[in-house]
């Protein structure tokens, strides 16, 4: 596609320019229908294979499990986030169900689209090789392709802060009107997707203002209307304090966390699994040095072009990160949270690796940095290691209780393990002081661990059997016949499980 065809604007012009394109085969249009299948198999091939995670377990089974009235209501007072998300997942899901394909569907669809949109960014900013490298990069990133199979907000967070970077560049570029509404309209619909997509919009707010003035109020007043109308649920979710675990866990820890997975995806604590850090190395150095690259070999109206989506993704980290520093209070960086950063950043590699002067080391920069993404892409699709832990296999291997019986596991896992026994499983905490009697304890670990000390159980219990579920390893615990026995609450959450923290899931009991 040639970028003056695409600046005709409106709908139909991007419908007459699909149309111009297939027509003439144009290579470009091949190439980014190429890339976009690619995201969509990527996306779609094992959307449904992982089970749900806890914060997934949260919009399929608290959120959506009633009517629209229900779920807006339950996103007051379950959630730290705005309710467009969960407005329409409760609509898709009326159609597909709340299955792990069919819930995650939306997410995935987002994640595709976002690629063409992508290509049209590089278009703007630097041309048709910036747009190809750039819809590239973002079509086997690890994480882009992580949150295209959650059911949660993420994905269509990126989708819509990334159209919103595109009419944003666009308005700089050509000064049109519709640019700057649609622009408006986008930058509103991302902030009620997630709270955090304030912190791109702002920067984009500064590059308006400064090259357009007044030009662009119309647009800033619709972005800041929806922000308006968002502050009191904003204002009221803050007050719960469901996102204030986030600021337990040090920042320098998640600062670096966030880095590495920007490009290997969610590959350690979020799953239970310890970190590789080493895995993020080798992408890592390649950024590092297209950005040494950009430095070194770009003239002045590259670095300009380049300047645009870098301000917008050093904002969209930097400024959340400054404000952790002024208090704890404000302390809410988490890699997912701050998502909006990385598409701009992809972009500026893009036009690092695609610079005129710097063809030969650009392209070797850029081929091993999309061998290493995809690869890790397919290796993370097929490793259960990589994955969300498998409690929907757990859930079929303990099956039904057949006497009072208590599992003991990661905190994160009771919510899923729940969902899928649906034996009405009780979740429960030490300072609940009954005298829970179980005739049965199970321990689900991170991977086979060492059996745990007799002291946990008390006298009489006896391990019956041993299975591997995914990366998952249960021990399971019998008194002899029909006895039942002082559930040891507090010491059971000590067990050694591979996890950071220890919950105890109670079913077919009650209190002594």
């Amino acid at each position: 596609m040639e970028a003056s065809t695409l600046r005709r604007g409106g709908p139909a012009s991007y419908v007459q320019t699909v149309r111009e394109a297939a027509r003439d085969r144009s290579r470009a249009f091949w190439i980014v229908a190429g890339l976009t299948t690619l995201a969509a198999l990527l996306r779609f091939a094992t959307l449904g294979v992982q089970s749900y995670h806890h914060d997934e377990v949260v919009t399929a089974s608290r959120i959506l499990r009633g009517s629209f009235g229900h779920a807006m209501d339950a996103v007051g007072f379950s959630e730290s986030a705005p309710p467009l998300y969960y407005a329409l997942a409760w609509v898709w899901t009326q159609v597909t169900g709340t299955g792990e394909f069919g819930l995650r569907s939306i997410s995935a669809l987002a994640g595709v689209a976002t690629v063409p949109f992508v290509y049209l960014i590089g278009i703007e900013l630097r041309g048709r090789s910036a747009g190809l490298m750039a819809a590239a990069l973002v079509a086997v990133n690890p994480m882009l392709l992580w949150y295209s199979q959650e059911a949660r907000a993420y994905s269509l967070l990126a989708l819509l802060c990334a159209m919103s970077l595109l009419y944003c560049v666009r308005f700089l570029r050509h000064g049109r009107r519709r640019d700057l509404t649609i622009w408006g309209v986008v930058s509103g619909l991302a902030l009620a997707t997630h709270y955090f997509a304030v912190f791109p919009i702002l920067a984009e707010v500064v590059l308006l203002a400064r090259r357009r003035g007044r030009d662009s109020l119309a647009g800033i007043w619709i972005a800041a209307a929806a922000a308006l109308l968002l502050a009191p649920l904003a204002i009221h979710q803050m007050s719960i304090g469901h996102a204030e675990w986030i600021g337990n866990l040090s920042l320098g820890h998640r600062i670096w966390e966030t880095a590495a997975t920007f490009v290997t995806g969610e590959t350690g604590d979020i799953i239970g699994q310890p970190e590789r850090p080493a895995l993020a190395f080798v992408p890592l150095a390649l950024c590092l040095a297209a950005f040494a690259l950009l430095a070194a070999r770009a003239d002045r109206d590259e670095r300009r072009a380049a300047a645009r989506p870098l301000i917008v993704g050093v904002v969209a980290v930097g400024v959340p990160v400054a404000l952790a520093l002024l208090s704890s209070s404000m302390d809410y960086v988490l890699a997912r949270n701050v998502l909006p950063a990385l598409i701009p950043l992809l972009i500026v590699v893009a036009i690092a690796v695609t610079l005129p002067s710097a063809r030969r080391l650009g392209a070797v920069l850029a081929a091993a940095l999309l061998a290493y993404s995809l690869a890790f892409c397919v290796w993370v699709s097929f490793s259960p290691e990589f994955q969300r832990p498998n409690w929907d296999a757990v859930a079929n291997r303990l099956g039904e209780p057949q006497a009072p019986r208590a599992t003991v596991t990661w905190t994160l896992g009771e919510a899923p393990l729940r969902h899928y026994l649906s034996t009405g499983a009780i979740q429960v905490t030490a300072a609940e002081r009954y005298p829970w009697l179980v005739h049965e304890v199970d321990f689900v670990s991170q991977g086979s661990v060492p059996r745990p000390a007799r002291r946990l159980l008390g006298p009489g219990f006896r391990e019956s059997a041993h299975e591997d579920a995914g990366s998952l390893f249960i021990r399971r615990y019998r008194l002899p016949g029909p006895s039942l026995a002082p559930l040891r609450l507090r010491l059971l959450r000590q067990a050694r499980l591979n996890f950071r923290n220890t919950g105890v899931l109670l079913d077919g009991v009650g209190p002594g």
